[in-house]
């Protein structure tokens, strides 16, 4: 069953490495209007799934509180890739998801009492492994400062995502739909409060990254009742490597041989540091 979380894990870093894709190809620069279509794909894809796999559409409060932390984390990391630039930004928050959630699972929520030393090792792989994967190219920083404070409580927020579903104890079926409506309701505020423009160019895109980004929803809460918080959030940041081999191979933006090389090294030791973590 620890095997199933792992892979479910895996899996849901797989989808979120690839749900910005559509907006990479859109080429858009309209990051609230964009996060509220990706919002729609996430309400419906939630609700389709949900009645598929029989799980409840009563709203529970602690699903709705997840996805509240999740729309807000994910405005202010847009705050700080935009300040800092991707190639700083990236570390920066995968490195506090993984701190956050691993010291929430080990330290509060007892999953770790015997593998703790094992585990402290598998996510330091992970982390140099992240910075490694994300620090190619020389992004000049705009505001360092407000970068960095952004990204800072972006990352522990995106950390902290799953702890309510924890302390509510809620199973995966009474999350599921509830979270996507926490996000749903959070985007559409923040467009409306910032009297962003329409605009129908990017809808199939949001729509695409929305359902993409979801089906990796599903997977991690399917880990997280699995293997716990501990395990699951680091091995999903997985998913950096993932978004900058789409960047290397796909979107062509690295070109550099060293540079490769360098995103393959880190790429290694991520995996080293994620089986590692797994046998904790």
């Amino acid at each position: 069953m620890e095997y199933s979380g792992i892979l479910a894990a895996v899996g849901a870093a797989l989808a979120w490495g690839t749900f910005m894709v559509p907006f990479k190809i859109s080429k858009s620069s309209k990051l609230v209007l964009f996060q509220a279509f990706m919002s729609v794909g996430i309400l419906i894809s939630g609700l389709v799934l949900s009645l598929i796999l029989g799980y409840p559409l009563k709203p529970n409060i602690y699903g709705i509180f997840a996805g509240v932390m999740w729309a807000i984390a994910n405005l202010l990391a847009l705050s700080a890739i935009s300040n800092l630039g991707l190639c700083r930004a990236v570390p920066l928050l995968s490195s506090l998801v993984v701190i956050s959630s691993f010291l929430w699972g080990a330290l509060v929520f007892g999953e770790l009492p015997a593998g703790i030393l094992l585990g402290v090792v598998g996510v330091m792989l992970i982390i140099l492994g992240v910075v490694l994967v994300s620090t190619v190219g020389s992004n000049q920083a705009l505001n360092i400062k407000k970068g960095l404070l952004a990204g800072v409580v972006a990352g522990l927020i995106f950390g902290s995502q799953l702890v309510p579903l924890k302390i509510g104890h809620v199973t995966t079926g009474e999350a599921f739909f509830s979270t996507g409506l926490g996000i749903f309701v959070t985007a559409m505020m923040v467009t409306i409060f910032s009297r962003t423009k329409f605009s129908k160019e990017i809808f199939k895109a949001g729509l695409l990254s929305g359902v993409i980004w979801n089906m990796g929803n599903l997977l991690s809460l399917i880990s997280l009742s699995l293997i716990g918080l501990s395990k699951a959030g680091p091995i999903s940041q997985i998913a950096t490597a993932v978004a900058v081999l789409w960047g290397l191979f796909y979107f062509k933006e690295v070109t550099i041989p060293a540079a490769k090389l360098q995103v393959l090294m880190g790429s290694i030791i991520l995996l080293v540091g994620v089986i590692i973590l797994g046998l904790a």
